[in-house]
């Protein structure tokens, strides 16, 4: 009964349904939120045909895509654009899915022709949505490397010596990578469900860059660095001035699904940490008498 509310759905696939928020950001408060179709909904979708199809006379069949709702994503690219509104509105009014509030498309596909991608409703079930009729949907790496994407990664700040901010020029200044408590820090664990499946993901530290401000840097490494007297990233600077040093990061990342063994994950992601101020003086000496 289902598949055949379902398939009834799908039947006004060409008739426009606009987003509940116009693609942005918007109060998530209000009642009556749209949250498109359930996971179970989702999930039946595989079992719907073209006209004339079925599992035993499979003439043709529909392919499925979810496309993350937002500007300019689409059926070819359907998550080259992540916008903070589709995670939220999914986290605020279906708090059990893994989101992103997703379009999904459809186009019916036979061995011989191609048809033109629909629309067929919403969902915040992203990943629950089908590859095509009669597959249910499967954990890919997929799957697995866009959670690592969505990663709350650990912003790396940087610590300076001499302290306060304030360094002088032709004198060395000790910089060292610092991870601060937001955020997931390479071997730290971020743990979710995806189609059933526990996945865990642990960054890990690929490399590291250290902006000093002035133009230079040193990196890529894999140092931390560390204070003085023994950090191996410094700079001396050569004249004065206000400087605005930062680390950037290469992630990378292992997973490991249902308890399994972890495995390497295809993909980085690069991260710029916040901009530590640094002033650079210059000291003079003077002989007075007595």
């Amino acid at each position: 009964m289902l598949a055949i509310l379902i398939a009834a759905s799908i039947g006004l696939a060409a008739q426009a349904i606009d987003p509940p928020c116009g693609g942005i950001d918007c109060d998530l408060e209000g009642g009556g939120a749209d949250v498109g179709l359930s996971a179970e909904e989702v999930q039946s979708l595989s079992s719907v045909w073209p006209d004339g199809s079925s599992q035993e006379n499979p003439v043709s069949w529909y392919e499925y895509v979810a496309v993350i709702d937002c500007p300019g994503n689409s059926p070819s690219d359907p998550d080259g654009r992540h916008c903070n509104w589709a995670t939220n509105y999914c986290e605020a009014n279906v708090p059990d899915s893994s989101g992103p509030y997703s379009r999904i498309y459809r186009r019916e596909v036979s061995d011989t022709d191609t048809g033109t991608w629909l629309h067929v409703d919403f969902t915040c079930y992203t990943d629950m949505v089908p590859a095509r009729s009669g597959e249910d949907a499967e954990l890919t790496m997929a799957m697995i490397l866009e959670q690592f994407h969505r990663t709350q990664f650990a912003l790396p700040s940087m610590g300076l010596q001499p302290p306060d901010g304030r360094a002088l020029v032709n004198m060395p200044v000790y910089f060292e990578l610092v991870w601060p408590e937001e955020g997931f820090e390479p071997t730290e664990v971020d743990t979710t469900t995806i189609i059933g499946h526990e996945v865990r993901i642990r960054p890990t530290l690929q490399e590291a860059t250290y902006h000093f401000g002035d133009g230079t840097s040193y990196g890529p490494t894999t140092s931390l660095g560390g204070p003085h007297p023994d950090g191996d990233v410094t700079r001396e600077y050569e004249s004065t001035g206000a400087l605005e040093p930062y680390i950037t990061v290469v992630y990378g990342g292992e997973v490991s699904v249902d308890g399994g063994a972890w495995t390497t994950i295809p993909g980085t992601v690069t991260v710029d940490g916040p901009a530590t101020p640094l002033e650079v003086l210059s000291s003079r000496n003077r002989l007075y008498n007595d």
